[in-house]
């Protein structure tokens, strides 16, 4: 852990270096302490400028910001203009990543390593704590231990102490195990066998209890997709296969096994997606999408505009006796809608090429952690607005960035640490 916390580099690389660091740490906590680290991160880059490094954005920069441009674009006509502005603002995130990776001095794929180190030794802490916390509790009110598989440990009930949503908490251990089994395949680090596969299952233990049915479709998909085509040599791929799908299948016969997790795969699964009427607090999904297909056939090429999405599904959901969705004014938890609402075709059809592209390059280049982070977007994309909320936007915007954005102007630089005036002359 000392090569994570102390590098050999320029002070500009290490300040940079620190500031990805403890943003990638903040990341499971509230939104305002990674969005001071971003502020501060854009502000030291500022500082330690230079126009040379205007030639390293090129295409790639461009493509990482086509969801922003887009929101931009779709601001000149939007209905709501206020709330597009806030849409835009809160999006701006995905505008500076993918400038300030461009930009930087710091060699990021030199650190990748060190930081995915630091931020699954950080998730991990973060779901041993958030046992902690419910084991505790369990013993304060004098509970059975099986309390710890109900309902009121499970799911946002689980994540509840740090605040933070299940299924964004989710994506962020599965972006972990994914670099913890990448670690342990390609013996990347044989002295740390032990540290990381504790590790792993303490990931695997908090990913089930967090209880994101569209996240564990994605880890299913990145495992066995993934890992035997991008990971491992032709000769073992079919020999990983048949243990991991018994694997997968007696994990899965053991979830359904516990009521709590029964219910909430299959039953409440049914009731997630249509409404029941009789109690406000449901609202279907399926609903909601009904609304919303109804909402862009009227303006399906280029959409109502940025920020339209929720104001608009108010008043359909009114019109429907929707009212738990609409006290709640709850979005239309799909991100490829949200797209045709706010941008129309154009939009979603931008959205699902910068996906392609990215799949593209984790093929092209077998890079197992950007094709496991776009799986993870585009399946959670079909249950969640993942850019609506700042947790989705930072998790886009930085692990989109972070993975794709090749090693840059770090050899094209010569730096200098701050010498007494005696030694100058000897350089």
């Amino acid at each position: 852990m000392k090569k994570v916390f102390f590098i050999k580099d320029s002070i500009e690389n290490k300040i940079s270096y620190y500031h990805l660091l403890f943003f990638m740490l903040a990341l499971p906590f509230d939104r305002f302490y990674s969005s001071i680290i971003l502020i501060s991160f854009l502000i030291h880059t500022m500082i330690f400028f230079r126009k040379e490094q205007l030639q390293h954005i090129g295409l790639t920069t461009i493509i990482l910001q086509s969801v922003f441009i887009v929101t931009i674009i779709s601001l000149a006509y939007a209905v709501f203009i206020v709330r597009g502005i806030d849409v835009a603002a809160k999006q701006l995130a995905v505008f500076l990543f993918p400038l300030l990776f461009a930009v930087t001095s710091l060699a990021i794929t030199k650190y990748r390593d060190q930081l995915l180190l630091a931020f699954t030794m950080g998730c991990t802490l973060t779901v041993g704590y958030l046992f902690f916390d419910a084991i505790h509790i369990i013993w304060y009110n004098k509970l059975s231990l099986k309390s710890l598989f109900s309902p009121a440990f499970v799911n946002h009930n689980f994540s509840l102490p740090i605040a933070m949503h299940a299924t964004y908490l989710s994506m962020q251990l599965v972006i972990s195990i994914t670099w913890l089994l990448q670690q342990l395949f390609t013996r990347a680090a044989k002295n740390k066998q032990a540290l990381f596969i504790t590790c792993l299952v303490i990931l695997l233990a908090g990913l089930i209890q967090l209880g994101s049915k569209s996240v564990l479709i994605a880890l299913l998909v990145i495992i066995n997709a993934g890992f035997p085509w991008l990971v491992l040599k032709k000769e073992n791929r079919y020999r990983f296969l048949r243990i991991s799908l018994p694997f997968f299948v007696l994990l899965i016969i053991s979830i359904l096994s516990v009521d709590v997790f029964r219910n909430r795969y299959l039953v409440l699964l049914k009731e997630d997606l249509h409404e029941n009427t009789a109690i406000a607090e449901k609202n279907g999904r399926m609903d909601r999408w009904h609304a919303a297909i109804d909402l862009i056939k009227q303006y399906p090429v280029a959409g109502t505009g940025s920020g339209s999405e929720i104001p608009l599904l108010r008043d359909l959901y009114f019109e429907r006796k929707m009212y738990g969705a609409y006290l709640n004014s709850l979005n239309v938890h799909n991100q490829y809608l949200g797209f045709l609402i706010n941008s129309g075709i154009t939009g979603l059809l931008i959205y699902l090429g910068t996906l392609a592209w990215g799949l593209y390059q984790s093929i092209k280049k077998k890079h197992i952690l950007l094709f496991g982070f776009i799986v993870l977007v585009t399946v959670v994309s079909f249950s969640e607005d993942l850019l609506d909320v700042n947790k989705g936007i930072f998790f886009y915007a930085f692990f989109f960035s972070f993975f794709i954005v090749p090693q840059n102007s770090a050899t094209n630089y010569i730096f200098y640490e701050r010498q007494p005036a005696a030694q100058i002359d000897e350089l």
